[in-house]
């Protein structure tokens, strides 16, 4: 993996505990990526994703405010949303099989626990990426789940 792969990449980091958001920005701009929007709520995220045009979106499962499979479906579901094909990767601490489940019905690309290792965030964001924009046909593969059909 190149020292910089998420160079030229626009990231939305959704997570409302601000320590593991830090921690996931410097992770990202480790990562070459220097355009990296936060949000620590559903309110701020979907300011991002009304106003920025996006590559990729990081999104906890467990917010104060929402859950992030709920944004999913509703980022998915949204037909005027310019970020509605965005790569989505459900970044959370729940492992738990109905999650997974949630988030695979809501069309996330990749489902990572955390803690993740950089570059395993780095792979899984650019496989995401790269297979919604079409430059791939095999779907991403996340670090701990699989989808597959």
């Amino acid at each position: 993996m190149p020292n910089e792969p998420l160079a030229g990449l626009r990231i939305l980091v959704v997570e409302d505990t601000a320590s593991i958001r830090t921690l996931v920005i410097k992770l990202l701009e480790r990562l070459g990526c220097a355009d990296v929007f936060e949000a620590a709520d559903s309110e701020t995220a979907w300011h991002h994703l009304r106003r920025q045009t996006l590559d990729a979106v990081l999104l906890d499962y467990e917010l104060q405010s929402d859950d992030g499979v709920s944004i999913a479906w509703q980022v998915r579901g949204d037909e005027t949303l310019a970020n509605k094909d965005v790569a989505i990767i459900l970044l959370t601490s729940h492992d738990e099989v109905r999650i997974v489940d949630a988030a695979r019905k809501a069309d996330i690309d990749a489902y990572l626990v955390k803690p993740v290792m950089p570059d395993r965030l780095g792979k899984r964001i650019l496989d995401a990426v790269n297979h919604r924009k079409g430059i791939t046909h095999k779907p991403p593969r996340s670090t701990e789940v699989s989808w597959t059909d």
